[in-house]
C-alpha cells in the first residue's frame, strides 16, 4: 500500500460514526490479546444466581444484548454519551430494560437506589467504587474488565 492510499484509508476510517461497540470495519486489522478468562462466561454465571442486572456503560447494548438470554426478571443499563444512549435505547427499552443517562466517573452518583442490584456489570468503563458498593444488594456481585494504557 502506498502513502496515497494509506491516507485515503484513514481518512475513510476517520468517518466512521464512533457509535456503541461494534469495530467490524477493522476486521482483520485490530490486534488484542485475549485475557485468560472470559468475562461474557463469568456474567452468565453470575446472572443465573442473580435477580436484578445493571450494566454501567453499556454502548449501544450489542455486548448486553449478547447476554439476553441469561438475563434475570429486573434489567437495566446506564450510558451517557449522547449517540450511544439512543442506541441502546433504541435496542435495550423495547426488551424491558431501563436505559438511564447518567454520568460514570470515578467520583460520580448513580440515579439509583440502595441494594437495588444483585449484579453490576462493568466492562471499560468508569465507575465510582462507592457508588457501586452502594446500589449492590447484600451478598451481590460486581464484575469489572477494565484496560489501561501503559
Amino acid at each position: 500500500m502506498n502513502q496515497t492510499e494509506l491516507i485515503e484509508r484513514w481518512q475513510s476510517e476517520e468517518q466512521q460514526p464512533f457509535i456503541g461497540w461494534d469495530f467490524s470495519y477493522l476486521e482483520g486489522r485490530m490486534v488484542e490479546d485475549e485475557p485468560p478468562w472470559s468475562y461474557a462466561s463469568r456474567a452468565v454465571e453470575l446472572m443465573h444466581r442473580s435477580a436484578s442486572v445493571i450494566d454501567l456503560g453499556t454502548g449501544g447494548g450489542e455486548r448486553f444484548l449478547e447476554l439476553r438470554n441469561n438475563w434475570p426478571p429486573k434489567v437495566a443499563a446506564v450510558e451517557n454519551y449522547p449517540p450511544n444512549f439512543k442506541l441502546a435505547t433504541t435496542r435495550l427499552a423495547p426488551l424491558g430494560v431501563q436505559v438511564m443517562d447518567a454520568p460514570l466517573t470515578d467520583t460520580g452518583l448513580l440515579p439509583l437506589s440502595a441494594n437495588e442490584f444483585d449484579l453490576v456489570l462493568n466492562r471499560h468503563a468508569a465507575f465510582n467504587p462507592d457508588e457501586v458498593a452502594r446500589i449492590l444488594a447484600p451478598g451481590g456481585a460486581f464484575l469489572t474488565q477494565q484496560i489501561h494504557g501503559l
